[in-house]
């Protein structure tokens, strides 16, 4: 057994007034030293274990795997944790069990090799721990069910749209995105449609878009607003930044007359369609306009394009062309209308996943940095 009375009061000290329970153990697994915070934790007079076994503080059951953790320490002394990975356990003289963390540091002395190991009840930890998980798990299940809600809300498949196929890419980077869209018949050969980005993504940017799709659905009417460039200027109107938290979204709306093939749409901050034609290459169509929501008294204005039968239009998040390679390239509008003409004269479902699949390519890796969104409609309408 060491003998402890030469060591210097400073080191005495420091011991005493450390936060954590302390025993000084000699290579053979004898306590030579503990200090006061030692009765608290473990319910012993720290005189009282000085020359027993450090084993007496560990359960029954794990004496064995402690000596294998001692051995092994022993080998390759340094300043770490003991048990590093595993559930350790404390045994008060009572016979209770709790958990604990002990952090282990040689020390050489006139004796030989001694280690010191803080001691460190670790029950409210766990405590903690497990309410995290329970409030983690909670939460997991609340936004899958969210989720659920918010895909809801996206087209049908079919979309049942007379004149109109349509098909859609929606895949938010997280459980829960910032985009919506639809396509739907307005009246009688009258088909809108629409897209929109909230900045960010997560909970909170899919709040803001899902009441913005039920504002749309409930407001979006021939007689009322059937001009995009003036259903875009209202929304501008209702939506104003909240200048507390800076949240706005980009928004694009347009309606096809499937009558004359004439398009009409408007922009806010949003890029225009691109236009794949039965014959011909495809075009990304003329866009411009702020952000919804960042200035007042803002006039959208109306653009227009003729669309035949058979022509396409597809809709797009940023996410998509703004998905990055290693490199820090962009995927960029050319590579959207590359993938475009590579796939044009096959079916609308097709091409939308050859895009699905050429991003990917692009950036090397399936996962996202932005919400990746596309909304494909074909006039088929002779």
């Amino acid at each position: 057994m060491a003998d402890t009375g030469h060591w210097t009061r400073s080191t005495l000290a420091l011991l005493e007034t450390t936060p954590d329970a302390v025993v000084v153990v000699d290579a053979a697994g004898t306590i030579v030293y503990a200090n006061r915070l030692i009765e608290e934790l473990f319910g012993y007079q720290p005189q009282t274990l000085v020359g027993r076994p450090v084993e007496v503080l560990v359960p029954e059951a794990a004496r064995g795997r402690h000596h294998g953790h001692r051995a092994d320490y022993a080998r390759a002394p340094g300043m770490r944790a003991m048990g590093s990975g595993s559930d350790l356990l404390g045994l008060h003289n009572t016979g209770r069990q709790f958990p604990v963390d002990i952090s282990l540091s040689p020390i050489e002395s006139d004796e030989g090799h001694l280690v010191i190991a803080a001691v460190r009840d670790m029950t409210e930890r766990r405590h903690i721990e497990g309410a995290l998980r329970a409030a983690n798990e909670k939460l997991g299940r609340e936004l899958a069910a969210a989720a659920k809600i918010q895909e809801s809300l996206l087209p049908a498949r079919p979309a049942g749209i007379p004149g109109v196929d349509v098909e859609w890419l929606y895949e938010p980077c997280e459980k829960l995105g910032g985009d919506s869209f639809s396509a739907f018949q307005v009246t009688k050969g009258l088909v809108g449609f629409y897209m929109l980005d909230v900045t960010g993504h997560g909970m909170v940017a899919a709040l803001q878009s899902v009441a913005l799709t039920r504002v749309l659905a409930s407001t979006w009417t021939a007689q009322a607003l059937s001009s995009p460039a003036q259903l875009t200027k209202w929304l501008n109107t209702e939506f104003p930044v909240d200048p507390e938290v800076w949240q706005y979204f980009t928004f694009l709306c347009g309606m096809l007359d499937l009558s004359t093939g004439r398009l009409r749409y408007a922009s806010a901050g949003h890029p225009g369609p691109i236009h794949v034609p039965v014959e011909g290459a495809p075009v990304a169509l003329e866009a411009a306009g702020v952000p919804i929501g960042w200035f007042a008294d803002v006039e959208y204005d109306e653009f227009t394009a003729d669309v035949a039968p058979g022509d396409r239009l597809y809709l797009y998040s940023d996410g998509l062309t703004e998905a990055m390679n290693e490199t820090d390239e962009d995927f960029g509008v050319p590579g959207l209308v590359g993938s475009l003409a590579s796939t044009q004269g096959r079916p609308l479902d097709e091409t939308v996943q050859e895009i699905r699949r050429a991003v990917g390519g692009w950036r090397g890796r399936e996962e996202l940095d932005d919400d990746l969104t596309l909304l494909a409609l074909e006039f088929i309408v002779p």
